[in-house]
């Protein structure tokens, strides 16, 4: 499908104030907003750019491969992209001092979410004060201190309309007060272009996001609207936006070859199997349609889910007379609980390389700061299991000081951590796996090999399989795996986004938004991962959103794979 450039599209390329694109997955926004911005640079002067900013990495990999295919090279060098969070970010590093006299210092997520939990008051409150009164700033509150600077200098912000003379904002309908005002302010600083679906809101559970910030919007800006909502790029020639708009409404569509819903019984070794088969079909069915260099997303609800996924994937299975053979994959984590779990099983390495107080202790600290997490986001997203996550983490850091006073613990999780000893091999990948194995056998520690799982250690050629080789051949020990870890996965999480998508790759559903590929499958578990949240029963609707989200990753076919019982995505014809 050629992008031609009608009578709306042209309107929006000479709009010479502020504009709103509204369209679904593939409607072309991205690729006019680019041409407005390819308009505008005859009339830039030298050092100015376009600005276009995303929410995600993944967001930004993508417009800038798009970016690629409509600019030359000396266009591209006048447009840059990068995420909300980077631009608010080098803001405040260049001019934070403004706010208080002092620069500011960054709050990683994985640090709030700690300190967070262990917070009895109202967390709102607290996180202003840190940034007002210590000059720390998390990233929840870079888009209220960017703003501010912005609303209060007259220098910042004629600077930045100096700079960039058109600034592109993407998945506007996502913003949350704080980032609305960031928005608002930019709007008053240059000439703006608002990209936003309205179906593809997902962020509903984040405090300050409101389903009417597109009424908000046209109420204080004055812009020029235009909707390409019948308009589809990305999958113009199959009926996967047809039948993704059709779960959103739960009218059934006609029946498509290019979508197949498939059910299976409630029983593990069914869930496997069919998943399994129906992955390898996704490449099957690509392969029949000419795909080249195919590319299949594998989506589910959560981190466990997808654990659950690569394990199975991982193994031979019969379907039928159909014998399966493992599926090599890569899994796009949801970082901080992973990261977490994944220095649980490297201070173990550490522990068995050298046993002693302080390694164990650090073992037990690892492991509180991973329930910490556990909490933090059962608290955050409101799901059960936050004040088990609490115990835990309560226990671990109370065996901390029974080693410290040379006690003995107790508490049979904590002590079942700090008792390994197994006997490493200098082979990466089976001493990793021993030592993520050893968690399994306690419930306060059975969540942490799940969630290390997530993290690829397969193979010696894997970056952290390399790292702990060469620690290894220089001591014959594991003695600084945490940080060679850490430093790695910190490494994956701020470049991983930048890989093309290739194979077959795994994540959670809100992890897709943004990203693209040749096929999608999408799976509910046997026994949790639900794709429609009995919580929001009759109607779903924030469900059928995000699963929206996650069918219109494809560009030519989903499978959606579901157990027999579940909750019918189409009411009765």
């Amino acid at each position: 499908m050629t992008f031609v450039l009608n009578d709306q599209r042209r309107s929006v390329l000479e709009e010479p104030g502020h504009v709103l694109v509204l369209g679904g997955p593939g409607a072309g926004k991205t690729t006019l907003a680019i041409l407005k911005a390819q308009a505008g640079m005859p009339r830039m002067k030298p050092g100015q750019t376009a600005l276009f900013l995303s929410f995600s990495r993944a967001a930004v990999q993508q417009i800038i491969t798009r970016c690629k295919t409509v600019l030359s090279r000396d266009e591209l060098s006048r447009i840059e992209v990068r995420t909300y969070h980077s631009f608010c970010w080098e803001l405040l590093k260049g001019h934070g001092r403004a706010l208080r006299g002092a620069p500011i210092a960054m709050i990683s997520p994985g640090q709030e979410g700690m300190m967070r939990t262990q917070f009895a008051g109202d967390w709102e409150v607290e996180r202003r004060r840190l940034l007002d009164e210590e000059s720390r700033a998390s990233f929840d509150a870079f888009a209220h201190a960017a703003a501010r600077l912005i609303e209060e200098s007259t220098h910042i912000r004629d600077g930045i309309a100096d700079i960039y003379p058109l600034i592109i904002l993407d998945e506007f309908q996502d913003t949350d007060d704080d980032q609305w005002r960031l928005v608002q302010a930019l709007a008053e600083a240059t000439k703006s272009v608002f990209l936003a679906d309205p179906e593809q809101r997902i962020y509903d559970f984040r405090k300050g996001v409101r389903a009417d910030r597109l009424d908000i919007l046209r109420r204080c800006v004055k812009l020029l609207e235009a909707d390409l909502e019948a308009d589809n790029f990305r999958s113009p020639t199959s009926d996967v936006l047809r039948f993704a708009n059709a779960v959103v409404t739960a009218k059934a569509p006609a029946r498509s070859k290019d979508v197949v819903v498939t059910t299976y019984k409630r029983f593990q070794n069914m869930f496997n199997s069919t998943v399994h088969f129906h992955v390898g079909q996704a490449f099957a069915d690509l392969a029949r349609r000419g795909v080249t260099e195919p590319c299949v997303a594998v989506l589910a609800t959560s981190n466990d889910l997808v654990a659950d996924i690569s394990e199975l994937l991982s193994t031979s299975h019969n379907f039928g007379k159909n014998a399966l053979s493992p599926i090599s994959h890569d899994i796009v984590w949801d970082g901080e609980q992973s990261s977490a779990a994944a220095l649980v099983v490297a201070a173990l390495l550490e522990q068995t390389s050298a046993y002693s107080v302080a390694s164990r202790t650090a073992a037990l600290r690892r492991a509180a700061d991973f329930w910490l997490l556990k909490k933090d986001w059962c608290e955050q997203q409101s799901a059960l299991g936050a004040k088990t996550a609490g115990d835990r983490a309560a226990r671990m850091t109370a065996a901390i000081e029974l080693l410290r006073k040379e006690k003995s613990i107790r508490a049979s999780g904590p002590n079942h951590l700090a008792q390994y000893q197994g006997a490493c091999t200098g082979d990466p990948v089976s001493d990793w796996r021993l030592a993520r194995q050893h968690c399994t056998g306690h419930d306060d520690l059975r969540d942490i090999p799940v969630q290390a799982g997530m993290v690829r250690l397969s193979k010696a050629g894997d970056p952290i399989a390399m790292a702990l080789s060469e620690l290894w051949a220089q001591t014959a020990t594991y003695t600084g795996a945490v940080e060679r870890v850490a430093a790695i996965l910190d490494q994956q999480r701020l470049v991983g986004a930048d890989r093309p998508p290739r194979g077959c790759i795994l994540m959670t559903i809100h992890k897709s938004k943004g990203k693209e590929f040749d096929a999608v499958v999408i799976v509910e578990g046997y026994r949790g991962g639900a794709l429609l949240k009995e919580a929001e029963a009759p109607k779903y609707e924030n469900s059928r959103r995000v699963l929206r989200v996650g069918i219109t990753r494809a560009r030519h076919a989903v499978r959606i794979v579901r157990p027999a019982d579940a909750t019918p995505l189409f009411g009765p014809e």
